[in-house]
């Protein structure tokens, strides 16, 4: 121990060469070491300046001033430039083919209709019945988008008539309204402007969810609305003249009326019918500007004969675009599904029939969502899981939200849906039109930066090859873009084209360096394909942009991967080791499990 300590003070001697312990005095100086010096007069620097920041002198207080009035439109402008030079980043063709429809907001006249609707009814009354006919599981969660009650007699079921068809109307028409606004807005934007609907047939018309939805959806084009504090859409500016809804239950029929009581619509003649009529019709009628719709009710009849005679029925009204829409569900889409092939099979029909005026167009094809007319893919795997279903978000209005006892303020409907339009498919244009965005083109000014310089040489006379153009970046063939035709030409090749474009009929799966995207191809088979970083910053942006429900512009770099359909051993054509048990799929939300990464197609 006596060592240790000589040691210690033998260290501590040459820091300390005048220190207290050879001094009697009680605070003696310190001969510090000229480094430590240093780092303690630092310190002290640092604290002198912390103390001169803490007593700096206030800031002169800054009068507010008022806000200009017209700052809103400067916003707006400056969000609308922010928006427009997003959009300009995909290209053309995506952008076409995106949904480009948000949460559907119920229109003013139809949430003040509802509302008074409700106000003039017994709101415990209202809830207990929303209840009994909508809510599945009772703990006000799992709402169902279908009247299917039966009473036993029909003296009670009168009695019950007018409650349940203001639950339906309360819970159940807005969200039916959001679906069919969704699909009549995206067969809109498919046809162009060109295409007009005066005409609407409705088949199981309810409280007339598509009356509301088509009328808001076809404007007439000059429509003003003087003195209306949202000049947009309203009921009396539609471009409909006739509407005719065809339903059996007089509870709906007269919730129907009470909801248009109100509204001002001189210019649309509306007509409830229990039966259509075809021969009146047709008489003052023209088909090619007429849409027969059938939305959420093909479900609800309970023999495949119901269903097949109510679509044969749309299909003789001689309506130039058929709409079907039911619940994405197993038995909504199965619905959905053999209407779709009976309507095609009817247009075969008329094309083989050799008697028909040449004048009348023959045929069918579908319009949305399948890029061909033939069988399903996924209906003809005959598996329960499998549903070609799409879903649309909807704000709930004030009295969707109260009626459900619910706090969030969006809803999100499921629905399986076809549209079947008259005459063949229209073909493949020869050239490809807006496959490059502002993504592209910024690519291509970055390669054509890095080319090298080509060095230039005197003509001495002697013949010799032009050097080869280099190239440092990897495009696909030149396509047509909007500044090669004009605006006409260049809308007309894209609609045509977009006919056989695929749709994404599953969420894709968007992983770091590529994505991946469940199709249905113009060949009538359920493909996966994979868009890589390395095909191109365009494709790649496309795709990370894409969403469930588009349909798709760009070709895969690699040959796509076959999952349906399936062979007889009920294993997935082009991949002898997956089996329709390895794809879990949830319809109506979000579909893949933890265990994707495993599927056919993500490993490339």
């Amino acid at each position: 121990m006596i060592c240790v300590r000589s040691v210690q003070t033998r260290r501590i001697v040459p820091f300390l060469r005048s220190s207290s312990f050879s001094s009697h005095q009680p605070n003696a100086p310190l001969d510090l070491d000229k480094s430590f010096r240093t780092i303690l007069r630092d310190i002290d620097g640092s604290i002198t300046k912390q103390k001169a920041k803490g007593q700096r002198p206030p800031r002169d207080m800054l009068e507010l001033t008022a806000f200009p009035t017209d700052s809103t439109s400067t916003e707006l402008s400056h969000h609308d430039s922010e928006l427009t030079s997003r959009l300009e980043r995909k290209s053309p063709a995506a952008l076409f083919g995106s949904q480009q429809q948000g949460a559907v907001i119920i229109p003013r006249e139809l949430q003040q209709s509802i509302s008074e609707l409700i106000s003039d009814s017994d709101r415990r009354l209202l809830r207990r019945d929303a209840m009994r006919l909508f809510n599945d599981g009772g703990d006000g969660n799992n709402w169902a988008l279908a009247l299917n009650v039966h009473y036993k007699s029909y003296k009670q079921a009168r009695l019950h008539a007018e409650r349940d068809s203001t639950a339906f109307a309360s819970v159940v028409l807005p969200a039916h309204y959001s679906a069919i606004y969704a699909v009549l807005h995206h067969v809109k934007s498919r046809l162009g402007p060109r295409w007009s609907v005066q005409n609407v047939l409705d088949w199981g018309a309810g409280t007339g969810s598509a009356l509301w939805a088509a009328s808001y959806a076809f404007q007439a084009p000059n429509s003003s609305n003087d003195g209306d504090e949202d000049p947009g859409v309203t009921l009396s500016s539609t471009a409909i003249i006739k509407y005719v809804g065809i339903e059996k239950r007089d509870g709906l029929i007269s919730i129907g009326k009470r909801l248009l009581q109100d509204i001002p619509h001189d210019s649309l003649n509306i007509a409830w019918q229990r039966k259509f009529h075809h021969d009146s019709f047709a008489q003052t009628h023209d088909g090619s500007s007429t849409i027969a719709i059938s939305a959420f009710f093909l479900s609800t009849l309970r023999t495949s004969l119901q269903r097949k005679s109510l679509v044969k029925e749309m299909w003789e009204s001689g309506a130039d675009t058929i709409v079907l829409l039911d619940h994405s569900s197993s038995f909504g889409f199965q619905s959905v599904a053999e209407a779709r092939e009976l309507l095609l099979s009817l247009g075969r029909r008329e094309v083989e029939d050799r008697d028909l005026d040449e004048n009348v167009v023959s045929g069918s094809h579908v319009l949305a969502p399948c890029p061909h007319d033939g069988v399903c893919p996924i209906y003809q795997s005959n598996d329960a899981k499998l549903v070609c279903g799409f879903s649309q978000r909807m704000e709930r209005p004030p009295f969707v939200r109260r009626t459900k006892h619910s706090g969030v303020g969006h809803e999100d409907i499921g629905y399986a849906y076809v549209v079947i339009r008259r005459g063949p498919r229209p073909r493949i244009p020869d050239v490809k039109v807006g496959r490059l965005g502002e993504v592209g083109r910024q690519q291509i000014q970055l390669e054509e930066a890095k080319r090298p310089l080509v060095e230039l040489e005197l003509d001495d006379g002697i013949p010799r090859s032009p050097p080869e153009p280099v190239t440092t970046y990897s495009f696909p063939e030149k396509r047509l873009e909007p500044h090669d035709l004009s605006s006409a030409e260049f809308d007309t090749l894209l609609k045509a084209e977009a006919f056989h474009w695929p749709r994404l009929v599953f969420p894709p799966l968007k992983r770091s360096g590529h994505v991946v995207m469940d199709i249905c191809s113009p060949s009538g088979k359920i493909l996966r394909m994979t868009i890589p970083k390395s095909q191109g910053k365009q494709p790649y942006y496309d795709a990370r942009k894409s969403c469930w429900g588009d349909i798709f512009p760009h070709e895969p770099k690699n040959p796509p991967q076959v999952r349906f359909p399936l062979h007889q051993d009920g294993q997935v054509s082009g991949n002898p080791d997956t089996t329709l048990s390895d794809h879990v799929i949830r319809t109506g939300q979000s579909i893949r499990s933890s265990s994707a990464s495993r599927d056919v197609g993500i490993n490339n």
